[in-house]
């Protein structure tokens, strides 16, 4: 636990360093931009800039005396998982960039026709360029008795003290919101013997992003805790005279509490845009250059609205600095050539750690239209609480959410915004095992024309031609391409495309592997090469070998013996492909499947004595060989993959196994018309 001076220790410069900042910067420069909010988007694009254009000179404004802060860590630090100093923003160093300037106060005004701003207590800045980052505040509804002392919102640093404070005398707090605040408050406020219940005016926690089965399993964590839950109800009032002394909910339900704490939403900032003639709808409108109707405006992060959309998550807010940012570099820059990125909006895509728990969630999952080609298949395995569910339109995703870890997320999030088709027998795999593309889900494996960087519009075929053409590293694809350069969110991909250049890891039971599968070529190569095992002159003096494969009984006892170890060899599939861990682990099956193998090939030998045999039965010695000579190289490349480049381990592995599979599906129907042939005629 981490003491009320951890939270609330805010130093920032003496008024007499203010006055003495100000008066430094308040004189006119044709070039100076300026940034409105010092919230995580405002500094991620003073960040750009600099990067763009380390001479720039840039004011960064706050509205807050203290640090600039991340606000999406104020849960953690409200459940005291992190001190104060773990959520401070980094500020630019002014000794590598000595044209930044922070100053902690509030802008007032705006004067578009002189192209200055005023703070509270009259300096006015000039700027070229205006940056508005301010973010959105608190959505407080309507309610009677909202402004007793004990009510509280949850957005701002100074809220996240005096909730501190609250908790050591609070013994029930409500919760009104259900969505994630709501929840990771919650649980930053369940300490000291604190009840806590949310209560959700929709139907299930996180209503926009998870639907029915994916709400549940969450409630269910929440409720692990000892957190209350309510839904499909809401506060119509607030009980008490000065203090909250309950809350009554619309179906009528009085709770007793002494604290009431408000998470139902956000609100954009558009106060000061709107007051000086800025075009502003829900958010500040701007078009895909991030402008507002002022040219020289730009707005980004939660107070900006594009194409009528406007995002409350930071995600989309880093993508619009980084691109206001290139855009702004480029202006400055008289002699580039470089086109200017366009802003084509974000995906509404919520990667998210609720409660302790991985969730995913993007596009339609609720509330979807009636559509006659509209699916939705799920995946969900009640034992680790893991689930996963689609909905496909047109052979399209159009939405997708999970609980727990799902490592195609990102491929899917790809799919879902370029409109890849989704096929049949992926959308059975899928229900089979929670996977659509197996063990395809690398970025050297996905289609030549997909996007991997969207601000730029460069696909995989780029950065392998770029590769090809010597780019080994990130920087070299950068500047080659131009992947990676503007909001940065696709760096992981790149550098895992380049990890081509790498060895791939030491499969477990690599050795064992290799030599499974050098034992099992030599066995195939005898059996190809050396001549038929011939019948003794006498029946009287047969050797050992001919007493094995010519004798009636060890024929049905090596026959049955090579049944069963094709059957068992056929588990490892099952293990792999449905994802049965109640069997084990993989790496153990995989080498006991190289030991079924070779122990075919011996028993092979003993049952035909080299002889191929005639019409089905050498169409099924064929085919029974070919089957163990591929799944021999199949496992030699698994066993000495770790020797390779991880493009060749991957390729190659990839291949063999498919074709391990494919020819392994005529073995069932021609071992059945071979017993049948040997023991019904």
């Amino acid at each position: 636990m981490y003491a009320m001076g951890a939270i609330v220790n805010c130093p920032i410069k003496t008024d007499s360093d203010n006055r003495r900042l100000i008066a430094s910067v308040k004189s006119q420069s044709p070039s100076r931009v300026i940034v409105i909010g010092s919230g995580p988007v405002g500094i991620r694009f003073t960040d750009e800039l600099l990067n763009h254009c380390p001479d720039q000179e840039i004011l960064l404004f706050g509205d807050e005396q203290c640090k600039p802060y991340n606000r999406v860590q104020l849960s953690a630090l409200l459940a005291g998982e992190i001190s104060r100093d773990d959520i401070d923003l980094p500020l630019p160093d002014t000794s590598k960039h000595a044209n930044f300037t922070y100053i902690p106060g509030a802008i007032t005004a705006i004067d578009r026709s002189h192209k200055t701003v005023s703070d509270a207590t009259g300096n006015t800045y000039s700027y070229s360029k205006l940056i508005l980052a301010t973010g959105a505040k608190a959505h407080i509804p309507n309610i009677y008795g909202n402004e007793r002392q004990g009510v509280f919102s949850f957005r701002s640093l100074k809220d996240t003290e005096l909730l501190y404070a609250r908790i050591f005398r609070s013994r029930h707090i409500v919760i009104v919101g259900g969505g994630l605040l709501g929840l990771e408050a919650a649980k930053g406020l369940l300490k000291f013997n604190t009840k806590v219940t949310v209560i959700q005016q929709g139907p299930r926690l996180m209503n926009r992003q998870l639907d029915d089965q994916a709400a549940l399993l969450v409630e269910a964590e929440v409720k692990a805790l000892g957190i209350d839950v309510i839904t499909n109800s809401g506060v119509r009032s607030i009980q008490g005279f000065e203090h909250v002394e309950g809350v009554v909910t619309r179906d009528g339900l009085e709770i007793s509490c002494d604290t009431l704490l408000f998470c139902a939403g956000i609100t954009p900032n558009i106060e000061l845009a709107r007051r000086f003639r800025i075009k502003v709808n829900n958010g500040i409108v701007v078009n895909d250059s991030l402008q507002t109707s002022d040219e020289h405006i730009y707005a980004i992060g939660e107070c900006c609205e594009h194409k009528d959309t406007t995002y409350g998550l930071v995600n989309p807010g880093y993508e619009q600095a980084a691109i206001a940012a290139a855009i702004i570099a480029n202006s400055a820059t008289t002699d580039s050539a470089q086109p200017n990125p366009k802003y084509q909006g974000s995906l509404s895509v919520s990667n998210l750690k609720v409660v302790g728990k991985k969730v995913c969630s993007l596009g339609e999952v609720t509330e979807l239209a009636s559509r006659p080609l509209q699916k939705e298949i799920r995946y969900f395995r009640s034992k680790t609480d893991l689930y996963r569910k689609l909905v496909i339109y047109r052979g399209k995703i159009i939405g997708a959410v999970s609980v727990g870890e799902w490592p195609e997320a990102r491929r899917v999030q790809e799919a879902y915004q370029n409109k890849r088709t989704i096929r049949f027998w992926q959308r059975f795999r899928f229900q089979l095992t929670g996977s659509l593309w197996g063990n395809d889900d690398d970025i050297h494996n996905w289609p030549a024309n997909t996007i991997v960087c969207q601000c730029n519009q460069v696909s995989c075929c780029q950065l392998k031609d770029a590769s090809l053409a010597g780019c080994e590293s990130l920087p070299d694809i950068q500047q080659c391409t131009k992947a990676g350069t503007v909001c940065g969110s696709c760096k992981p991909l790149i550098q895992q495309f380049l990890g081509v250049q790498s060895k791939s890891e030491k499969e477990q039971g690599a050795r064992s592997l290799t030599t499974g599968a050098l034992i099992a070529l030599l066995i195939i190569t005898a059996i190809t090469l050396l001549p038929e095992a011939q019948v003794a002159d006498s029946a009287m003096q047969p050797n050992w070998f001919e007493s094995i494969w010519n004798d009636k009984f060890w024929k049905q006892t090596t026959g049955f013996s090579l049944l069963g170890m094709t059957i068992v060899g056929l588990l490892m599939s099952l293990r792999k492909r449905l994802s049965w861990t109640w069997m084990g682990n993989f790496s153990g099956w995989r080498v006991l499947h190289t030991i079924v193998g070779v122990m075919c090939c011996f028993t092979l030998i003993l049952h035909s004595g080299f002889h191929l045999g005639d019409n089905l039965n050498q169409l099924l010695m064929v085919n029974f060989m070919a089957v163990l000579l591929v799944g021999a190289i199949t496992s030699g490349v698994i066993g000495m993959g770790h020797k390779l480049s991880l493009t060749t381990a991957t390729t190659s592995r990839k291949y063999v196994q498919w074709l391990h599979i494919i020819i392994s599906w005529p073995l069932p129907a021609l071992l059945a018309v071979h017993i049948l042939s040997v023991y019904y005629f």
